[in-house]
């Protein structure tokens, strides 16, 4: 009886540890693990990732406004302390704010893959504070003010009628490429306000420069790729604007495609 008490038991736990190793089999660690996440505000984006297998692991990031490229760039860190990647910048205004991260197989340490494009880590809509208005001249009237009567104007002050009182627009800037693959050139989409002028890059060499016409919100530009590059080419577009606000450098990626998907064979 003791026997086949013992015998039952050791029975049961073998049946356990190769039930055990049957769920290892189906649902391996990668399977479990790879945690992305990010948070957006009108002063920057903070990405994390975490529980990733020890080992180099290489991830992609990219930061929308209003559904075009703000910025993107990649993180390399060791899966044992995980990764993080903050980005910062400022909004004014309202924007719609999006965060996402993607990898291949060959980038992280044990093959696992989170496709581009995916479902965004962070979105959100944000009211963010309005752009500062110019700073007043010495002698004119701040906007609001009452001006001082004309007889009362120093000798060394403008009247207050000489000065146009007004606000400049903030400046802004987005970048994006077309989603389909090139085979010569991509569309290049720069939107915004206040451009003035848009230099075209890829892969570091200057390409095209555009001048947009001042009631302009958005331009359209074909750049041609690199036909010895990477099928993933850097697009770089500088941006300079008309207020006199800080010039911006963006990027986007565009895709060249195939040789075999541009050029197809016939026959006879």
């Amino acid at each position: 009886m003791v026997r086949s008490r013992t015998r039952n038991s050791v029975l049961r736990r073998l049946r356990a540890v190769g039930l055990l190793t049957l769920l290892v089999l189906v649902f391996p660690a990668s399977a479990m693990a790879h945690t992305p996440a990010a948070t957006v505000s009108c002063t920057g984006a903070q990405f994390t990732w975490t529980d990733f297998r020890n080992g180099s692991n290489t991830v992609h990031w990219r930061v929308t406004v209003d559904g075009a490229t703000f910025q993107e760039g990649t993180t390399t860190f060791d899966g044992r302390v995980g990764g993080s990647q903050s980005v910062p910048f400022t909004l004014n205004d309202t924007h719609t704010v999006q965060a996402f991260s993607w990898w291949a197989a060959n980038e992280t340490s044990d093959g696992n893959v989170r496709p581009e494009p995916g479902p965004a880590l962070a979105s959100q809509t944000l009211t963010c504070p309005a752009a500062a208005p110019p700073a007043t001249p010495p002698g004119a009237t701040p906007p609001g003010a009452t001006p001082p009567a004309a007889g009362n104007i120093p000798a060394t002050q403008t009247p207050a009628s000489a000065v146009a009182g007004t606000e400049a627009a903030s400046a802004t800037a987005a970048v994006r490429a077309q989603r389909s693959c090139a085979s010569r050139t991509a569309s290049i989409t720069v939107s915004g306000r206040q451009i003035r002028q848009v230099t075209f890059s890829v892969n570091g060499h200057r390409v095209r420069t555009v001048r947009v016409r001042s009631s302009a919100r958005r331009v359209t530009v074909a750049v041609p790729l690199s036909r010895g590059g990477a099928p993933r080419q850097t697009v770089t577009a500088r941006v300079t604007f008309r207020n006199g606000a800080a010039a911006r450098t963006l990027k986007t990626r565009a895709t060249r495609c195939a040789q075999g998907a541009v050029s197809p064979q016939f026959t006879g």
